[in-house]
Parts: C-alpha cells; structure tokens; sequence
C-alpha cells in the first residue's frame, strides 16, 4: 500500500449523490423563480451549490437564503435509494484498514453524512472525520486536514486526499498532502495530479493493493 491514512470527501468520491442534489436544485430554482434545466444545472452543481445559486439565482435577484432554504427542502424529498456508494467504495475502505491503514472523512455535509453511512454499515471504517458541524473553513482551506494530521500525529508523506473536485485536491495540496483525483465522468482532464481515477477497482489497485 502506497499510503496509509486516506481522506476522503463523500459527496461525488464515496457517494454518486449528485443526480439527488441536481434534482434538489432545479426544484429549489424553480421555485424561487429562477428555473433552469436538469442538464443545465447539473455540471454547475458538479463545482458547488453556490456556484449553482450564483450561476441561475443570483443574477435574476434571489436572495441566497431563499434559494438555500428551498434546495435543503427539497433535499430531504428522495428516499435512500437515490444516495448510493459509488461500485467499489465500501471494498477500498477495508481493503485500507485490511492493508494496516486508516480512513478519514473530510466533507462539507452536516449531520446527514451520518445517516447515509449509517444506512449502508460504512460509519465504523472510519477512524476519524470532520464535517460542516466542525466548523473549519470550506475547502481549498487545508485548516480541517491541518487538524486531523496534527490530531493524530501523522505523517504527510502517507496521507493521501482522494476527492471529484479541484477544491478537494487544492486543500489537500494545501495542507501538504499527496492527492488522487476521483473522475468518474471527466470533469476535471487538465487538473494536475499523478493519481487520476474513473472508476473505485483501479484506484485500489493504484494505491491500495501494492
């Protein structure tokens, strides 16, 4: 195993929720009077939320707590099932702890990462893990991986950030780390980075079963 403790973001890296948050945002558009297309939003949302707002709501006048307070109610209106570890998540997450490593979770979801790690068994392959609750600044800010590396003792030289985004990369960059880009769909071909990955099976066998 090339690294030892992994960090991982979940939305779009362990979990494909972003089908889920598209849908959230073109209903919380609609409604706030700034409609926009599934395909159109989509590619938006793939950077952030705010982007979203800035892209379609802000420009027609919507306040961002208006159109926030309608994503986060529309958010809760799918079940379970449209949540969904990418194929292979949970098998690299113990082939880590297997080959003597650690796992950490780094994302800007609240409390609702834990009911979706809880719902599929994932929660205790993690030794540690920090949230929007904790408060740090958003990414590419390192502060949150400053953290847990100075919390724990480890070494930068084996600690891996794996995420989909550029700012996942950049606070990892930015904290010191070794990043590996997870791209399913190629959002991301010129970002640079040595460790690039569609799909789960070939980023544990990079990084994970030598």
């Amino acid at each position: 195993m090339i690294f030892r403790h992994f960090f991982w973001d979940f939305d779009g890296t362990l979990y494909d929720t972003y089908g889920r948050i598209t849908r959230a945002c073109v209903n919380a558009l609609q409604d706030t009077g700034a409609a926009a297309s599934f395909d159109a939003v989509y590619p938006v949302v793939k950077r952030s939320l705010d982007t979203c707002f800035r892209t379609f709501a802000a420009p027609l006048g919507v306040a961002r707590d208006d159109f926030m307070a309608a994503y986060h109610a529309h958010s809760e209106e799918e079940g379970p099932e449209s949540i969904r570890p990418y194929p292979g998540a949970e098998e690299a997450l113990r082939a880590v702890i297997a080959g003597g490593g650690r796992n950490y979770l780094y994302t800007h979801r609240g409390e609702s990462v834990f009911r979706w790690l809880d719902h599929d068994g994932l929660t205790g392959l993690f030794f540690d893990r920090v949230t929007s609750l904790d408060g740090f600044p958003a990414k590419p800010a390192p502060d949150a991986l400053n953290y847990l590396v100075e919390k724990h003792h480890l070494d930068r030289a084996a600690c891996v950030m794996i995420g989909d985004r550029d700012i996942d990369l950049d606070a990892g960059k930015n904290a010191g780390l070794h990043c590996a880009l997870f791209d399913p769909e190629g959002y991301y071909p010129d970002y640079e980075t040595p460790w690039r990955f569609r799909d789960m099976a070939s980023l544990r066998a990079a990084l994970m079963e030598r």
